[in-house]
């Protein structure tokens, strides 16, 4: 709750800001220019900036941080843009990487109670499901589903848990950076999103629940350059 106080408080300023920055070049107060060298970089940086206040520092949040000031400070003539092109992709892969390694991509994320949905990933080898510069599809075929985490990486997932036994809350941490992530979620399962996306995305299609008992299956996305779709 504090942590989106503080974003919403960050929001108000920079459009304070803004407002009376470009009063004052109306009344020629200042010399103010909204369309300065770079402006567009802002729908990365600011985006980002709240996403880390919010939900702390991770691979998303951070490269797209890296990638906004990156951009601006080419704008403004200190980088070249040639350079940002060829140290683009090495850096955000890195940047990903080290926050996958780190753990850094879980957040904290609790169900209506206020537990901590668990980590702890069982059934099917641990459900730790990697798609790297391939294809990998993953069904749960009348199998006892307690959470996941899933990585493409230049490659895809397709995840099947219509079938899948869900007795309680869980959480999927899913991550996909140049690749894409499909999800199919059974009927008796609540959806709720969390995502980081760079230059990505994150659709949700899936139907409202129409069996009971219903439970919450929490997904927690980062993209980027990539996609996660949940059927």
């Amino acid at each position: 709750m504090m942590k989106n106080k503080i974003s919403n408080v960050v929001w108000g300023l920079v459009l304070i800001l803004i407002g009376v920055g470009y009063a004052g070049g109306n009344l020629g107060v200042w010399d103010f220019n909204l369309f300065f060298q770079g402006w567009w970089t802002l729908f990365i940086i600011v985006p980002c900036f709240i996403n880390l206040i919010q939900y702390g520092p991770n691979g998303g949040n951070i490269a797209g941080l890296c990638v906004g000031a990156a951009l601006f400070l080419a704008a403004q003539g200190f980088l070249e843009f040639s350079l940002i092109r060829k140290l683009l992709v090495p850096a955000i892969l890195v940047l990903v990487g080290i926050s996958i390694l780190l753990g850094n991509t879980k957040r904290r994320i609790t169900d209506q109670q206020g537990n901590q949905i668990p980590y702890e990933k069982t059934g099917m080898g641990g459900s730790d499901v990697s798609g790297v510069f391939d294809g990998r599809k993953v069904h749960y075929d009348g199998q006892r589903f307690e959470g996941a985490t899933v990585s493409a990486v230049f490659g895809g997932v397709d995840m099947d848990l219509r079938s899948a036994v869900i007795e309680r809350d869980v959480r999927i941490d899913a991550t996909a950076v140049f690749g894409g992530i499909e999800i199919f979620v059974p009927a008796n399962v609540v959806v709720k999103v969390m995502s980081t996306p760079v230059l990505g995305g994150i659709t949700n299609k899936a139907a409202a629940p129409t069996e009971v008992p219903c439970h919450t299956l929490y997904i927690n996305a980062t993209c980027v350059f990539g996609g996660v779709d949940i059927k």
